[in-house]
């Protein structure tokens, strides 16, 4: 079953048809899904929340370039990790005309949380609860709740006031076949720090024997949620 819909329950079929199909994904049923498309408007804020942006980009956690009509790709592959958990790849790549910048994750379903939690970065240096709701319209929203790092083998609660606040708006346009996101991240201390909005078109791949792409591999292992 799709962790998606082990979390949301009943409120998952509150959801258009063409999203509920789109995160219907695990290693149940074998299926890989890879978005691509454009990002119309990639946006971040004042000086200090680009600062916090570039030490980010390091780990492939967000970064501090801005720009209008750049190329996407969304990459979901589920797949079971070291500890055998059923996890799935959550990279989204951006191709700036000069290089492409990453944001990277591994989400799971929490079996001692009850809901999902996704690492950040392909260090997985950091980690957050994630929230999901079904939108009057058919989105779905997610948000970010508690964070944390990893550090010296610790896993150290961010403070709210320091923390990146997640809030990601996905639909389905009938008229036009397309997804759109909207994503937004805002510090309670910082401000706004970054957004991007856009749409993209989607494939759904037999993942049947395969394994994710070398490049989105995670490179570094964490067993703490």
């Amino acid at each position: 079953m799709s962790v998606y819909k082990r979390q949301m329950g009943e409120d998952y079929f509150k959801l258009h048809p063409e999203i509920q199909k789109r995160f219907d994904f695990s290693t149940t049923n074998n299926i890989a899904v890879v978005g691509k498309g454009v990002m119309k408007k990639i946006w971040n804020g004042n000086k200090l929340a680009v600062f916090v942006l570039k030490i980010l980009s390091k780990r492939n956690i967000l970064f501090p370039r801005i720009g209008e009509n750049i190329e996407y790709e969304i990459h979901n592959y589920p797949y079971k990790d070291k500890q055998n958990r059923e996890v799935h790849s959550m990279n989204r790549v951006f191709y700036f005309s000069d290089e492409e910048q990453r944001f990277d994750g591994t989400a799971l379903f929490s079996e001692r949380k009850n809901h999902i939690v996704e690492y950040l970065g392909l260090d997985h240096s950091m980690i957050f609860e994630m929230g999901l709701m079904a939108e009057k319209d058919g989105a779905i929203k997610f948000t970010s709740g508690k964070q944390f790092i990893f550090m010296f083998g610790l896993k150290i609660p961010v403070l709210s006031f320091l923390r990146g606040d997640i809030e990601l708006l996905e639909w389905y346009d009938d008229k036009e076949k397309k997804f759109y996101l909207d994503l937004k991240v805002v510090s309670k201390l910082f401000g706004p720090l970054f957004g991007f909005s856009g749409w993209f078109e989607l494939e759904y791949i037999d993942f049947t024997g395969k394994q994710i792409p070398e490049k989105f591999k995670p490179t570094r292992f964490e067993s703490k949620e």
